[in-house]
């Protein structure tokens, strides 16, 4: 028998569920999985398809046809007794009970979603009550998004699944509430941001004041076309304050809206170096299917740019005429690190074409940037070193100038490790030049730069906590006559003081063993420094005292009995205390003139200043205090926080007294506590390391 003779047995009885009852009747007949469905749509109701799961046959049928017989139920509260219904619903996965609830009305999923019990119980994740949520009307998924507790705390969406609900509204006022609601990133913002009307995405890129330059530029690149005409037309300076530029978005632009732009670019509010950008950084395809038969020369060039894939940026050739680049200074970042010096002066021919250009170089694979005026100052003090060099000097005598040289010009960053520290700034390699300041990391890098200038192999080292040069490779001469080759250490952070004040650089040319002692302090603490047993093993040279003074007498860094010139300093500030042994105010007075004599740049030269007058001038046997401090702090009225050397000085008989650096009049001035705690402030840095007195 087939699905046609149950059919009319069905007709015939008043009591239809009593033949889907009874197993052994199914038995009898023939039936396809949909012709099964069929009847039971047909001959039964709600109330009674939910009966038919009291019977035992169909409470061990599979749950494909138990979801199959859910899906014929029309009245929302049988549905749910279903779903709810452990003998039903206890082997379904977690998407199929997702895939029933989509399908029921707005109030049936609204309820379920408040019934944490059902959620549990069921283990439904958060994507899948997004999947729910998401299926509601749009005024519907508005109310239930509008109940942060439900959503954050029951429901545990993340910003980001709520980021896609509210993308999905179609109401524009009630994304702008989410926006409000919701504490979203930027990012998730801009995503909603950019389904908005033109309009509203006008007056989100314009007053929305948290978001930077590139979250601005992303939602004017959902733009279309007329639509980004009319905003550089009408808010021509607000790009210009902002620093949005129009090639910025071009760049982001498909081909298909790319080529639309070039179509309009003439009729857009834009200078003529704005269009040059633009058509300089187009996609490759775009640019080959551009008809340049009317384009002036200036496009032409513009277009036969190169740029590396996936930037905006210009591919520099130096063979090329220079006068191609004059106002594409915004899409140039060159690295120089490896210019031939015929190139380099090249590039700087090309800095002053273009001086807002960015010069490059890169350390840990972090590019840090500094300006064309930097390069170029810093390129000349590098030529004036090198072209000064005797072409008869050996490799070593060039190393002890370069040394030297850096230590006169680079001083430590006097602002390191506090709150308004640029991190950045210190490690880059011409900046440092130019500003004169740097950290380990960044001054290594500018000694091994002039290094390979001159033909001096080295290899950038790091420890957990510094960063210095093994020289490869070198001969040095020893005390007995004899030349040793090899690899050995050198630190140029650790030479600064002793090359600003003339003193005998204890970190030149030293073998591992011997730099891993300076490591230790004189409490026999070990920093580990230079600690980089993989590194340095084979750094095994060592210059000796004696071959070291003979090295700098030979390049007149040293008198010609190998005494180096801050001898003079020692002697005159040993004097200076016994003339003044019983007037410690004006022991003190003189010591500071005579720092200010030897170093007339010692205000700006602070780390090594503090270390010379800690360590020398005010430590002469006349000058015991029973405290002395020599530290930095910075004015309260300079917003900028620049540091301000001070000394602190506590004695029985001079009592509290305090001296700052006075970088106008290059030379310590004293003040009172009151009058010195009134004008200066520590950073907030320095005093959670409770360095302050």
């Amino acid at each position: 028998m087939d699905a046609q003779d149950l059919r009319k047995s069905l007709e015939q009885t008043d009591d239809k569920l009593s033949i889907f009852a009874n197993r052994e009747t199914f038995k009898k007949y023939d039936l396809s999985i949909k012709e099964f469905f069929d009847l039971i749509s047909d001959f039964l109701s709600d109330e009674e398809k939910l009966k038919l799961f009291d019977y035992s046959h169909f409470k061990n049928f599979n749950d494909r046809i138990k979801e199959g017989i859910i899906g014929l139920v029309s009245d929302e509260h049988i549905l749910l007794k279903m779903i709810s219904n452990d003998d039903i619903t206890s082997n379904f996965s977690s998407y199929t009970i997702v895939d029933i609830i989509k399908e029921m009305s707005n109030s049936g999923k609204q309820q379920l979603l408040h019934n944490q019990d059902f959620i549990e119980k069921h283990k439904l994740d958060n994507y899948e009550l997004r999947d729910i949520i998401s299926s509601l009307t749009d005024e519907a998924r508005t109310e239930v998004l509008m109940d942060v507790d439900l959503i954050t705390n029951k429901l545990h969406l993340s910003d980001f699944q709520v980021s896609e609900l509210v993308e999905g509204l179609s109401d524009e006022e009630s994304k702008s509430k989410m926006l409000e609601t919701y504490e979203l990133s930027d990012y998730q913002k801009v995503d909603i941001i950019k389904t908005f009307s033109s309009s509203s995405k006008f007056r989100y890129i314009v007053e929305e004041n948290d978001f930077n330059k590139y979250n601005k530029i992303e939602i004017l690149k959902s733009l279309d076309i007329e639509a980004l005409s009319e905003f550089f037309a009408e808010h021509k300076e607000f790009c210009i304050e902002n620093d949005i530029h129009p090639y910025e978005i071009v760049f982001g632009l498909d081909n298909e809206k790319q080529n639309d732009f070039i179509t309009n670019i003439e009729n857009m509010n834009l200078t003529f170096n704005e269009k040059r950008e633009i058509l300089a950084t187009l996609k490759v395809d775009v640019k080959q299917n551009i008809d340049t038969t009317n384009f002036p020369e200036e496009y032409k060039v513009a277009l036969s740019m190169q740029t590396k894939e996936y930037t905006k940026r210009v591919v520099l050739d130096l063979e090329r005429n220079l006068e191609d680049y004059r106002g594409l200074d915004n899409l140039m970042i060159v690295n120089p690190e490896e210019f031939t010096e015929e190139q380099r002066n090249k590039f700087i021919k090309l800095c002053n074409i273009c001086p807002n250009l960015q010069v490059a170089n890169n350390y840990n694979t972090i590019e840090f940037i500094s300006t064309a005026s930097e390069y170029i100052e810093a390129e000349k003090w590098i030529n004036s070193i090198i072209d000064n060099l005797n072409p008869e000097y050996s490799k070593a005598q060039k190393l002890a100038v370069i040394d030297n040289a850096i230590g006169k010009k680079i001083s430590y960053s006097p602002d390191f490790d506090t709150e308004v520290s640029n991190d950045e700034d210190c490690r880059t390699l011409w900046k440092i030049i130019s500003s004169g300041y740097g950290v380990c990391n960044g001054i290594a890098k500018v000694e091994q730069y002039i290094l390979s200038r001159v033909g001096i192999e080295s290899e950038f080292v790091s420890s957990d906590t510094h960063a210095f040069l093994k020289i490869k490779d070198i001969e040095l001469p020893l005390a007995n006559g004899e030349i040793a080759k090899g690899n050995t250490i050198l630190d140029p952070t650790w030479n600064l003081t002793s090359h600003r004040f003339g003193g005998k650089p204890d970190n030149f040319c030293i073998n591992y063993e011997q730099a891993r002692k300076n490591d230790i302090d004189i409490d026999g603490k070990d920093h580990n420094c230079h600690k980089n047993d993989e590194q340095l093993q084979d750094a095994t040279l060592n210059l000796d005292e004696e071959s070291l003074r003979k090295l700098f007498t030979s390049v007149g860094l040293a008198d010609k009995d190998g005494q180096f010139p801050i001898k003079d300093l020692l002697e005159e500030s040993k004097r200076l205390d016994e003339v003044y042994a019983n007037e410690p105010e004006q022991n003190i007075s003189k010591q500071f003139l005579l720092l200010k004599q030897t170093c007339p740049e010692f205000a700006t030269c602070q780390n090594s200043s503090m270390s010379v007058i800690s360590d020398v001038l005010l430590s002469n046997e006349n000058l015991k205090f029973d405290k002395c401090v020599v530290d930095r702090v910075y004015s309260k009225e300079d917003k900028e926080k620049k540091p301000i050397m001070f000394v602190y000085i506590d004695s029985n008989e001079l009592g509290k007294r305090f001296y700052f650096a006075n970088k106008d009049e290059g030379q310590f001035v004293g003040l009172t506590q009151e009058e010195f705690t009134k004008q200066f402030e520590c950073y907030e840095e320095d005093l959670k390391k409770n360095k302050r007195i």
